[in-house]
């Protein structure tokens, strides 16, 4: 959910003339010389008439829809009273309109100097921020907004998307629960705290919020897009379709319809009425390339490659797409399992697409996959010269050495990257992942903790925090409240809840172990961890025949630590035979 504030280019002029103190009384502004050498009343500022005169004709400029005119005459009145942070301001906005973004920058910083408590300034700025995807800054600049303006709604909601952005969203549910007390049938406001709810996958959250949206607004469309995902979700189709159905009904030439639809029959594997609902998006639709290009997506996401290869081939023409086109299709050939075709195709995509680094991973991966390792290490350190602050090359070599167990290489390549990018909270849990291989407990719990600095809602990295003082068996108590805050925002993580049953255990408390670790063990259950850890708890509450064929199951699933398996299945064995059991 991109956010950008725009701010009004003009302003009521007898609000201008006030700030500008040209005036004694309303009246005042009336005579005023519109430029110097006019006849009138002589200006006891004149250089307060040159910057009104200068601002008025921006204000003409921007009526005639003349943005560069307009501009010229805002640095003109700037001369004459370089003091107005609301002038800066309306500069910056139209700057951020023409997408001048150092200049927007430049002049929104300004009048930030000239006046910290202008709000809209902050709203561009944050705008700005958003757009150059530094989503932190502008997170700040919403709460200062809300610092300045606690009622200000606008900027509560557009600071709960951005939480939600930076998958903080704990934080943004709060952000926008705040909001309906001061507004409760504040429409959009559900929304969004639906649409928060459906990207932590909490679909009966996500429903009953959606629901609410569309008692308070029957026609509310993006409402019916998001429920019917959340419904395609948990696999309620005939409901999905219902509903997008009834989107049609309402809007039949809304072709984001007809293409979900589409979708929905693909899922129900009635190819031919998908084909008849995507022939009808393209129809409807101005962009018809657009559209192709969207129904390839979604062949493609539904591991359905021999369609997907199909629309992509017919999008090769069009020179706007071909780029794009390459890098999917590489994707699509790999599906299929035709590698060969799928690493030309990556060798084509041109240094100037935004999909080049992407391409130039996947064809790592596939030389990797090979076997023609020196040639995937070689490329990922050309990669590396050529960009060498983009964090997921070092990810991806990083990955290389782990899977070949050479971890103090794998180390070394992110702390590398690490230097270039030391706020990547991507290569700050890599590295505590592979500390914690290690056995380097007290390194792992240091990165794991920058992780939690720069996003302290971060749910994977509550729970590996906790866990790993679980595992060691200190801060019990801070591991258990790490470890709730996590199950909060994935409640249904079958390792969170492993993670909860552990530290139950860890702490001695046997019972509360086995009740968790059994529903881990159905959330997960092909991993040999989780039983191990159920099969623990069942030891240690003396349900030794249960124990016992926990461990032997665990034996075939995966991450199975086989050799301590066969050690407490061989204990067991003939502790159980002795007893007589």
């Amino acid at each position: 959910m991109t956010i950008v504030k725009a701010l009004p280019a003009s302003r009521n002029i007898i609000i201008w003339c006030l700030l500008l103190g040209l005036c004694g009384g309303l009246g005042g502004c009336q005579h005023l010389p519109l430029h110097p050498g006019t006849p009138g009343v002589k200006a006891v500022r004149p250089s307060k008439s040159e910057a009104y005169y200068h601002y008025m004709e921006a204000q003409r400029f921007l009526l005639a829809d003349d943005a560069e005119s307009a501009v010229k005459e805002y640095e003109e009145a700037l001369k004459y009273d370089p003091d107005s942070a609301l002038m800066e301001t309306e500069l910056a906005a139209l700057y951020q309109r023409m997408g001048e973004v150092k200049k927007a920058l430049a002049h929104v910083n300004k009048a930030l100097k000239l006046d910290p408590r202008q709000q809209d300034a902050h709203f561009i700025l944050a705008g700005l921020h958003v757009g150059l995807n530094q989503l932190r800054e502008a997170t700040k600049e919403y709460e200062r907004i809300l610092t300045l303006d606690p009622e200000n709604k606008e900027a509560r909601l557009f600071l709960a998307t951005l939480y939600a952005q930076q998958r903080r969203y704990i934080k943004a549910i709060r952000t926008i629960q705040e909001l309906l007390r001061q507004e409760p049938k504040l429409v959009v406001g559900y929304y969004y705290l639906g649409r928060i709810y459906l990207e932590m996958d909490q679909l009966a959250e996500a429903k009953k919020e959606l629901l609410r949206v569309l008692t308070l607004d029957p026609s509310f469309v993006p409402a019916m897009f998001d429920l019917g995902t959340a419904l395609e979700r948990g696999k309620h189709y005939y409901r999905a379709l219902s509903l997008y159905r009834r989107i049609i009904k309402r809007h039949p030439k809304n072709a984001r319809a007809w293409i979900s639809i589409g979708r929905l029959f693909l899922l129900m594997h009635r190819y031919g009425d998908a084909q008849k609902a995507f022939k009808k998006a393209k129809a409807l639709e101005k962009n018809e390339t657009a559209v192709t290009f969207n129904i390839a997506l979604i062949y493609l996401e539904q591991k359905l490659p021999d369609r997907a290869i199909r629309e992509l081939r017919q999008l090769m023409k069009n020179p706007h797409y071909r780029e794009r086109v390459r890098y999917y299709l590489g994707l699509a050939l790999e599906e299929k399992g035709e590698m060969g075709s799928a690493a030309r195709e990556y060798q084509l995509v041109a240094q100037d697409s935004d999909n080049f680094v992407l391409a130039r991973l996947r064809l790592a991966y596939l030389y990797y996959q090979n076997g023609q390792k020196d040639q995937a290490f070689r490329l990922l350190e050309e990669l590396k010269k050529m960009y060498p602050r983009r964090d997921d090359i070092y990810i991806t070599l990083a990955y290389f050495y782990e899977d070949e167990l050479r971890y103090d290489r794998a180390i070394a390549a992110l702390l590398e990257g690490l230097k270039q990018q030391p706020q990547s909270e991507e290569i700050h849990f890599r590295l505590a992942v592979l500390y914690e291989k290690k056995k380097k407990i007290k390194e792992s719990i240091i990165h794991i903790k920058k992780v939690l600095e720069m996003d302290p809602e971060n749910p994977d990295a509550q729970n590996f925090l906790g866990y790993s003082y679980a595992e060691a068996g200190i801060h019990l108590d801070e591991a258990e409240s790490l470890i709730r805050a996590a199950l909060r925002a994935k409640p249904e993580s079958g390792h969170i809840v492993d993670s909860l049953g552990w530290v139950f255990y860890k702490k001695g408390q046997f019972k509360r172990a086995v009740e968790e670790l059994e529903r881990a063990a159905k959330l997960m259950p092909h991993d040999g961890i989780v039983a191990e850890h159920l099969g623990d708890a069942y030891l240690k509450s003396k349900r030794f025949v249960e124990a016992l064929r926990t461990y032997r199951r665990a034996l075939g699933l995966e991450n199975a630590n086989i050799p301590e398996l066969k050690k407490k299945i061989k204990s067991l064995e003939s502790g159980i035979k002795e007893s007589g059991l």
